[in-house]
């Protein structure tokens, strides 16, 4: 065959070849709550992870490293802050973990979103980084007890500052990706007896603990939401634990049928998921 020499067949093709375009969420791990003593407050909640999304063209073959940030400890008990959640990479794109939830009368701490401040610390809302997240929610200090904590902020919203009109504390909310929430913020601890109270934010924010014996420690964020942990309640006497924030997330899509390797692979009749859970690497 002088001339005409063997192309093979997926070559000839160029389905094996052609770099082709994805679009690719990234999650930090979320920030822990914060833990309290038994003097009347309640922990700041956890701020969840940094939100990104990127849209990069992959090379097929081409092996791209993917590290999944773990989340925050929740701060134990007796007045500890929360643990800064750490960061997610793919693709050239760091997400940056949460901050954590302040302990009595301290600021929440700076991260993806901001971790809401302690009961007993209205000082400035801390702010999250921009494009990833929002701020953490101001404590409550206009009492001499029931010192309630502010939420964490979430990826499309601040953590709600503690009053007295029905938003004490909440978590900020998270954001909807590939038609799954993601980054929701912590909720503040409470010093009452209402579980109704410091909420959660939507994608997984884990709710602040209250004054019920079994019930004084936060919430952990839900699973690979890259949500913040619930701060401690405490019923005047007795403090509790923060809520862990939860490891973040990397979640790759791509239009048809598969074409890479790596992670959990899931299809439908538009696209093809590679979602990572734990760091790895994904081959295009």
């Amino acid at each position: 065959m002088k001339g005409n020499a063997y192309v093979p067949f997926m070559l000839r093709r160029g389905a094996s070849t052609s770099p082709y375009s994805a679009d690719v969420l990234i999650v930090a791990g979320g920030g822990g709550g914060g833990g309290t003593t038994g003097a009347g407050y309640g922990g700041g909640g956890g701020g969840a992870g940094g939100l990104k999304q990127v849209s990069p063209t992959l090379t097929p073959s081409t092996a791209y490293s993917i590290t999944i940030g773990a989340g925050g400890a929740g701060g134990a008990a007796g007045n500890n802050n929360g643990s800064t959640g750490s960061n997610s990479t793919a693709f050239s794109t760091t997400s940056t973990g949460g901050g954590y939830g302040g302990r009595n009368a301290a600021a929440g701490g700076t991260g993806g979103s901001g971790g809401g401040n302690g009961g007993g610390s209205d000082a400035a809302a801390t702010a999250g980084t921009s494009g990833e997240g929002n701020s953490g929610g101001r404590g409550n200090s206009g009492q001499s007890s029931f010192l309630y904590g502010g939420g964490g902020g979430g990826s499309s919203a601040a953590g709600s500052n503690w009053n007295s009109s029905g938003t004490e504390g909440n978590g900020g909310a998270g954001t909807s990706v590939f038609g799954t929430t993601y980054a929701g913020g912590g909720g503040g601890g409470n010093v009452g007896t209402s579980a109704s109270k410091s909420q959660g934010g939507s994608g997984g924010g884990g709710r602040g603990g209250y004054s019920n014996a079994s019930s004084r420690n936060g919430v952990s964020g839900t699973a690979n939401t890259g949500s913040g942990g619930g701060g401690a309640g405490n019923d005047g006497t007795t403090g509790g634990s923060g809520g862990t924030g939860a490891d973040g997330i990397v979640v790759i899509r791509y239009a048809g049928s598969q074409r890479g390797s790596g992670g959990t692979v899931t299809s439908d009749a538009t696209y093809t998921y590679h979602t990572f859970t734990t760091s790895g690497t994904f081959t295009a």
